[in-house]
């Protein structure tokens, strides 16, 4: 009897003992957050964490209403997971998964007008100055987006900028009636004595630019390499001919100059961190077909992102 009695007392003293730990183990993995009022309560399971959202009735007296309870999914490593995760109840990125698009910024580079595309050589209908021949652009309007969980994203902007071409030598172009023509100098006009000469020729325009690009990057010491090409459209405007005659006043000789309104360019680009190479090549011809020497435009150049 006493050796059952005895065995009975264990028992419950283990059943006491093991119902006071699950207590404790269920008080511990509990965190009770009152806010404003109202109340976040956060309960951290084997394998998920439970979020649940009072909000008080009136005063202290009238009890809380629940009014959400969630459950946390991702919970990957609960030992480097604090309080501030959970914040506002969705996963937080890490910074190596930032998506940083390489659009917005500044560029400044050298401008050449070959024949044809992809040429690179120099063009003897539209003989330039390399050295003085040059781009400088803005875009301070841009965005893009990462695809899925990738090193790959999506970039499109809007920029402005100015582009002038220094014509080598005693040339400048001419707006005809119906063309524009690369004029060499020396010529004796009808009713004159001295033959007219030209000096520091430039062809200069305005233009808005909207890239739309394909980035590939990836981070390093928090810095991204990168590299992204694209279509990029280019809307021109305020075309000018300008030329120095015989030493004189700089003048204009010629608007428009039969210059196709729009263009396309490819956009190639690639860099690190805020500093970037850029190589801009135009798809289309420059001049409007039989209006003017046949050239298509490319450059390249520094680019600094914002």
């Amino acid at each position: 009897m006493k050796t059952r009695t005895f065995f009975t007392a264990c028992g419950l003293l283990l059943i006491q003992s093991l119902s006071a730990q699950t207590i404790q183990d269920q008080q511990n993995e509990r965190t009770k957050i009152d806010a404003r009022g109202d109340t976040i309560l956060i309960v951290k399971g084997q394998k998920d964490i439970r979020i649940k959202l009072y909000e008080r009735n009136g005063n202290e007296d009238s009890g809380e209403t629940e009014i959400y309870d969630g459950v946390f999914l991702e919970r990957a490593n609960a030992d480097e997971r604090n309080f501030l995760d959970l914040l506002p109840f969705v996963p937080n990125r890490k910074h190596k998964d930032k998506y940083e698009p390489h659009i917005s910024g500044i560029y400044l580079g050298f401008a050449r007008m070959p024949e044809q595309v992809p040429q690179f050589t120099t063009n003897p209908m539209m003989p330039l100055d390399l050295s003085r021949s040059w781009e400088f652009g803005l875009n301070l309007l841009g965005t893009g987006f990462r695809f899925n969980e990738s090193n790959w994203g999506a970039n499109i902007g809007l920029g402005w900028g100015y582009r002038s071409f220094s014509i080598d030598g005693n040339r400048a172009l001419v707006k005809q009636e119906n063309s524009s023509v690369l004029q060499t100098g020396g010529i004796f006009e009808n009713g004159t004595t001295a033959p007219k000469n030209y000096s520091d020729s430039r062809l200069r325009h305005f233009f808005f630019r909207i890239p739309v690009q394909l980035e590939f990057q990836t981070s390093k010491n928090s810095r991204y390499a990168f590299f992204n090409l694209g279509p990029e459209f280019e809307i021109r405007h305020g075309v000018k001919s300008f030329t120095h005659i015989n030493g004189g006043k700089k003048r204009c000789i010629g608007k428009g100059m039969y210059v196709h309104p729009v263009g396309v360019n490819l956009l190639v680009q690639a860099g690190y961190g805020s500093v970037g190479l850029y190589l801009r090549y135009s798809l289309t011809p420059f001049f409007q077909r039989d209006k003017g020497p046949e050239a298509v435009p490319y450059s390249f150049g520094l680019a600094f992102f914002l």
